[in-house]
């Protein structure tokens, strides 16, 4: 069980130069877990994310996976009722110095080009279920929704829907902070 887990998330928009600098960042900082979109990727596989030390996970099918999490050497399993090719969806137990704790955490494309409003049922279900049931839940996501709360110059339809829904479960926006060099 851990004690403290660090996490990083990023959109690598299928790049090779972005996987290299996620690599390199997990490497010198020592990060546990990195929550990630849009994953490079080649020929049936995801690429660039081989990284020693860490272990892969995404949800194999059809199409090319949109989210995936990358974690440093922890004993973990993926929740495959709620994991599919836009999320990926793990619990974890920790100790806060207290007591032993139990934590849900997922990596979240919203597809843009979505007609209906952005969250996926299965992020919904797993949104419901961690509130049912008393769980913390961390999402690193790529929301392709606009919103100044989260950082956009505007506010779009469906960034309003995002942050009501997310309002409608007290769920906390924390502030972007971006890592350079």
């Amino acid at each position: 069980m851990m004690s403290t887990i660090s996490f990083i998330q990023a959109n690598l928009q299928h790049s090779i130069a972005a996987s290299r600098v996620l690599s390199r960042t997990l490497a010198v900082k020592g990060i546990d877990m990195a929550l990630i979109q849009e994953p490079w990727f080649l020929e049936d596989h995801t690429m660039g994310l081989n990284i020693p030390g860490y272990t892969l996970f995404c949800m194999s099918g059809i199409d090319r996976p949109r989210a995936c999490i990358l974690l440093k050497n922890m004993n973990i399993w993926m929740l495959p009722g709620f994991s599919c090719r836009y999320l990926v969806v793990f619990p974890i137990n920790y100790n806060d110095g207290e007591a032993e704790r139990h934590l849900v955490v997922c990596s979240a494309y919203l597809p843009y080009d979505s007609e209906h409003p952005p969250l996926l049922r299965e992020s919904e279900e797993l949104m419901h279920y961690c509130e049912e049931v008393n769980l913390y839940l961390v999402i690193g996501c790529d929301s392709n929704t606009h919103h100044i709360v989260w950082g956009s110059t505007n506010c779009g339809d469906r960034g309003v829907a995002l942050l009501e829904f997310l309002n409608s479960l007290n769920l906390e926006i924390p502030p972007t902070i971006v890592l350079e060099g």
